[in-house]
């Protein structure tokens, strides 16, 4: 939803896990951004990245991001690019797991600079780092899969299991944040006002770029 505004503030966090987090695949990296919002939407009311999260078979999928690295989509707004492409190098080698699949594994690129972050963003990512980081990615999707998480709420109330078993990977369903914070009023005043305040500024920066195009 607000994918263009925040793109560096995205491309500053995905640099930071590749550049900490070695040989960091593409299935990891997205289940650490998820980890990273829905922390930080229990304890501040807000999110870091606001990326839309589908439930998918494999857990919650920022989809914009897994197509840009997965499959090379770009996002345009009037002629303004929007992508990751500054801010990491994605490879691409043979499974030795599954014989005609690929992996993708993302490095950093340029410098590590959390300057556009706030100091709470920089140490929750670095708390994400130090918990989660050692863990590959089907411990992360087992941790995500476990009963009482979102993506377990959303699986059972929209019976995806069957879809996931016999048809398709994937699911238009979109994780609820709001629900981690729905007993607690000073968390969902904090939710409302930072979303009015990006709304705002997603419309005065998509203006700009149109009238620059």
């Amino acid at each position: 939803m607000f994918r263009a505004l925040l793109n560096d503030k995205i491309g500053t966090v995905v640099r930071h896990f590749a550049a900490q987090i070695p040989h960091l695949s593409l299935t990891k990296l997205l289940k650490l951004l998820y980890i990273t919002d829905e922390t930080a939407m229990r304890e501040t009311g807000t999110l870091i990245t606001w990326l839309e999260y589908r439930v998918w078979k494999r857990g919650p999928v920022p989809a914009e991001i897994y197509q840009e690295i997965k499959h090379g989509e770009k996002f345009i707004i009037g002629k303004h690019l929007v992508s990751l492409d500054e801010y990491i190098q994605v490879t691409r080698q043979d499974s030795p797991r599954r014989p005609g699949q690929e992996e993708v594994f993302i490095t950093a690129k340029g410098a590590d600079n959390l300057s556009i972050l706030s100091a709470y963003e920089v140490e929750l990512l670095n708390r994400v780092i130090q918990r989660f980081g050692h863990m590959n990615a089907a411990e992360l999707i087992d941790y995500l899969h476990e009963e009482g998480s979102l993506w377990h709420k959303a699986v059972q109330e929209h019976k995806l299991d069957t879809n996931f078993e016999l048809f398709q990977n994937t699911s238009n369903c979109i994780i609820d944040f709001s629900d981690l914070i729905e007993d607690d009023e000073l968390l969902k005043m904090a939710a409302q006002s930072a979303f009015e305040s990006l709304a705002f500024h997603k419309t005065l920066y998509e203006t700009k770029l149109q009238q620059d195009a």
